[in-house]
């Protein structure tokens, strides 16, 4: 499998395709400074947390407790990161200093968009479109990744408090039962939509790398792939996890949502076979693991049809798979 530039160029110069000078750096990006996804994903979680001592220091120093103050704080912080990532797009010191100050804005921007707000459904979107803007915007391949990552979660929650009304550990009440007609049309609707964009995505791969747009929508398609195997555990019912306090658990069939999960961490595995990234196979793999462990242990719903649901999981499985066998594969 050729999963690289690197390895194409190799290819074309073995077939006398093409000329022995160097090849083009994948993604647009320096070759001598790019780093493994694991190197990655480390820098992303210590920014995650610098972030979060940065707002502590902020909130201490500055006060921001009103909207405009939080507001005007916020849109200072992301300009920030902003100038900062274009000024040194490459050290790993700049570029996690910028990840700071864009997390500290972004929830400086939160509260003060979200100021009184009394549900989660709200504060879901506003999420949305602040990190579908940061994605576009900010030019650092790993935050465009992440912001693609919390949007789709954003995305989950806004649909299913949408749907289904606020969790019972927010208003205090017991949530109603979800018929099966529409638990099965929540589900779509929430993740249908970032199936279809990744699938849009892969299949005009080439044409927006030729435009000179890889650097923008690799990054967003590979948050949209890891949101797809993994941000799904957002908008299941967590709270059937009773392991504390009294009562029935009333979701209904919500409880079918981490099976359908399994599915979609599949899909997600899918794609990133299509663009050759074993990371993503991998995490992939792990996401799918997660869902069918979360279904069998939710609480709400008898062992019996866990059972029959998984089984008709896996025969569905099993015939995708024939499905999308090689034709001419021998028997």
């Amino acid at each position: 499998m050729i999963a690289t530039t690197t390895e194409l160029h190799d290819a074309l110069i073995t077939r006398g395709l093409t000329e022995t000078t160097a090849p083009v750096a994948e993604s647009g990006a320096n070759p001598a400074t790019a780093r493994p996804w694991y190197i990655g994903l480390l820098l992303g979680v210590s920014g995650w947390l610098a972030g979060l001592f940065l707002l502590g220091f902020v909130g201490l120093l500055f006060r921001p407790d009103t909207p405009a103050a939080a507001g005007l704080a916020g849109a200072v912080l992301l300009a920030s990161a902003w100038g900062l990532y274009m000024a040194d797009r490459e050290g790993a010191f700049v570029a996690q200093l910028a990840l700071a100050l864009s997390i500290a804005g972004q929830c400086l921007l939160l509260f003060a968009l979200n100021h009184g707000a009394r549900g989660i459904g709200g504060i879901a979107a506003s999420a949305l479109l602040l990190q579908a803007v940061l994605a576009l915007l900010m030019p650092n391949p790993l935050h465009r990744a992440l912001s693609a990552f919390f949007a789709t979660i954003a995305w989950a929650l806004t649909v299913r408090f949408a749907l289904f009304g606020e969790p019972e550990f927010w208003h205090g009440d017991r949530e109603r039962a979800v018929s099966l007609g529409s638990s099965l049309i929540g589900w779509a609707l929430a993740w249908l939509p970032v199936g279809a964009g990744i699938a849009l995505l892969i299949r005009h791969e080439a044409g927006w790398i030729a435009r000179g747009r890889a650097g923008a929508l690799r990054p967003v398609l590979t948050g949209l792939i890891i949101g797809l195997a993994f941000a799904t555990l957002a908008s299941q019912p967590f709270e059937s996890f009773r392991w504390w306090g009294g009562g029935e658990v009333a979701q209904g069939w919500l409880a079918l949502w981490p099976l359908l999960s399994a599915g979609a961490a599949l899909a997600a595995v899918a794609a990133a076979f299509a663009l050759g990234q074993r990371a993503l196979l991998g995490a992939g793999a792990l996401a799918a693991l997660l869902h069918v462990s979360h279904f069998y242990y939710a609480l709400g719903t008898g062992l019996l049809l866990k059972s029959l649901l998984m089984l008709a999981m896996g025969a569905a499985m099993l015939l995708a798979a024939r499905a999308l066998a090689p034709t001419g594969e021998a028997a």
